[in-house]
């Protein structure tokens, strides 16, 4: 008689061959969950630069368009900003005004209002904390000394959602045509 011996796994190889297979799997699915947690909040982070990028361009933009009036330049207190700017477009002096409005989530809207217009959210619900102030300092020169206004601006940007990585941002801006002026 001729034996046939028959080719086949034991249990102990199927065990093993089964523990590696999972081992394998709980790696790249735990790779997979991280890569697609830190996209998210990568991407949230990446809304928040973006909608404060917006925010202090404009800002910044009419800063430069701003002009003395014989009320002053720049009013500021805790909510809003008011200060004329010199709009090429009509060739007109309007006052332009930058509010901050607490939401119901406990976050600020940031808006923008020129003339007697509706006022423009340039930032939604974003804004964890922020502050701002006129700054003026006393440049010391040969001739005579150079005063120089700075509005300095502080945001500490954020959601209630956990998608999005906080940060702060802090600028001054120096408006060109008050500081050539003075």
């Amino acid at each position: 008689m001729i034996q046939i011996k028959k080719k086949a796994f034991t249990l102990v190889e199927i065990l093993m061959a089964a523990g590696v297979t999972a081992i394998f799997l709980t790696m790249a699915i735990t790779l997979f969950v991280r890569f697609s947690r830190n996209f998210s909040v990568s991407e949230g982070s990446s809304g928040l630069m973006q909608d404060c990028a917006i925010f202090v361009s404009r800002l910044r933009n009419d800063l430069n368009n701003a002009v003395k009036t014989k009320d002053g330049f720049i009013s500021v207190d805790e909510n809003q900003v008011m200060f004329n700017i010199y709009d090429s477009g009509d060739g007109n002096i309007k006052p332009v005004i930058y509010s901050a409005t607490k939401q119901s989530n406990g976050y600020y809207s940031m808006g923008r209002r020129i003339g007697n217009g509706s006022n423009h959210i340039l930032v939604n619900s974003k804004v964890a904390s922020f502050s701002w102030k006129l700054n003026e300092e006393v440049i010391p020169t040969e001739a005579t000394p150079f005063k120089r206004c700075g509005f300095e601006l502080n945001l500490k940007m954020g959601t209630s959602d956990s998608k999005s990585k906080p940060y702060n941002f802090k600028v001054v801006i120096y408006p060109t045509r008050l500081n050539k002026m003075q």
